[in-house]
């Protein structure tokens, strides 16, 4: 029975080679794209911009661009492939450039369609363009020969770094279909170089504003836990107490580096809408442009104090902003909803009331060590 059931499993395994219909992809024949680009155009109609990776030794470059137009982003890619020599595949896209005009239209149909094929990865990168994507990806770099890759890195790095937040494809849906808000990085082109600018905010799948890289350290702050970062404050010298009178400048320059955090939202009240925001930092002072004694306790506890004064101020500020574009991208929503007992929240209700919402933001600064002074 044994010796039987070997001989038909041997026989199986041969068999498979013939019934299988395998597709073979050779490396010579595909463009792999790494960075894909999204232009709106008059009506409903959109631009699609490639950067290519192809391994070709009869190129001159290994990097191909071109662009093509469609109605949809599947479309766009098959009017792609009837310009390129090679056939265009998916399977290492690692960035996904949104039009600004066209994130202030709503971008959910183009993201939905990268995320139902199967090729590509839920880690893609999403990124907005101040200007047409297609500037960006077409342009001629002299000291960026692979454009494509050079944003990828750029966002990494930056992610990497804690300088920027991290806005993946799964992160975009998973907050979309949440009651907190998706954020995208914002680049712009400025000459012959590339910048991350801001980070867009969005209400559902519709940019609605942006906040500045001072902003974003704040927002993301209240998000998650910093374990790296900088940032750099100006404080008014009034706001330092005693040693206010050691000093002739009115403003004092401060850079904190090597930042650690932790933060606490807290749901206080419905009626009125109101939330409690509890923010502790720790890092070490790197620069000060005044001619301060580090070595001073009671230098270190004004600073602290000063720190803590103006990071509330600032936490307001934003917080305010936020609510006026009622977008809510660090998710008071969803505490609500978690700690409200049958409270039905849905995201237009959400929206609705979120621009009633009020904070108490308390602000704790420890200064860990000084490093240099300017």
């Amino acid at each position: 029975m044994k010796k039987m059931n070997m001989i038909f499993f041997l026989i199986l395994v041969m068999s498979l080679p013939l019934t299988l219909n395998l597709k073979k992809n050779v490396l010579e024949d595909l463009g792999m794209t790494i960075a894909a680009g999204y232009d709106n155009l008059d009506g409903e109609s959109i631009k699609a911009t490639y950067v290519l990776h192809q391994i070709d030794p009869n190129s001159k470059t290994p990097v191909m661009r071109l662009t093509s137009e469609a109605m949809t982003s599947k479309g766009a890619r098959t009017a792609a492939n009837r310009k390129s020599h090679k056939k265009i595949v998916s399977g290492q896209l690692r960035v996904a450039i949104f039009n600004e005009k066209l994130a202030k239209k709503g971008i959910l149909p183009l993201v939905d369609t990268l995320f139902r094929d199967a090729s590509i990865s839920s880690t893609l990168y999403m990124a907005i363009s101040k200007g047409d994507v297609e500037e960006v990806l077409m342009h001629k770099y002299p000291e960026i020969p692979d454009v494509g890759a050079y944003i990828v890195e750029n966002i990494h790095q930056n992610i990497i770094r804690e300088q920027f937040i991290s806005s993946t494809l799964h992160e975009f849906l998973s907050n979309f279909y949440s009651l907190e808000d998706p954020m995208i990085p914002l680049l712009e082109r400025k000459g012959d170089a590339i910048e991350l600018k801001d980070v867009a905010v969005f209400r559902g799948d519709h940019m609605v504003g942006t906040v500045n890289p001072d902003e974003t350290f704040y927002m993301k702050m209240i998000r998650d836990r910093y374990k790296a970062g900088s940032i750099e404050l100006t404080l008014n010298v009034e706001d330092l107490g005693k040693i206010a009178s050691q000093l002739k400048e009115k403003k004092v320059r401060i850079v904190i580096e090597n930042i650690k955090s932790e933060s606490k939202k807290k749901f206080v009240s419905q009626q009125p809408l109101k939330f409690q925001v509890d923010i502790r930092m720790k890092g070490m002072l790197t620069e000060v442009s005044a001619p301060l004694d580090l070595g001073n306790a009671e230098v270190i506890a004004a600073l602290e104090q000063a720190i803590s004064k103006k990071a509330e101020a600032d936490v307001m500020e934003l917080l305010h902003k936020l609510t006026a574009l009622t977008s809510d991208p660090i998710g008071f929503g969803e505490l609500m909803r978690s700690q409200v007992y049958r409270s039905h929240l849905t995201s237009e209700s959400w929206h609705e009331m979120y621009p009633s919402a009020s904070y108490d933001v308390h602000f704790d600064t420890r200064i860990a060590r000084a490093g240099q002074v300017e």
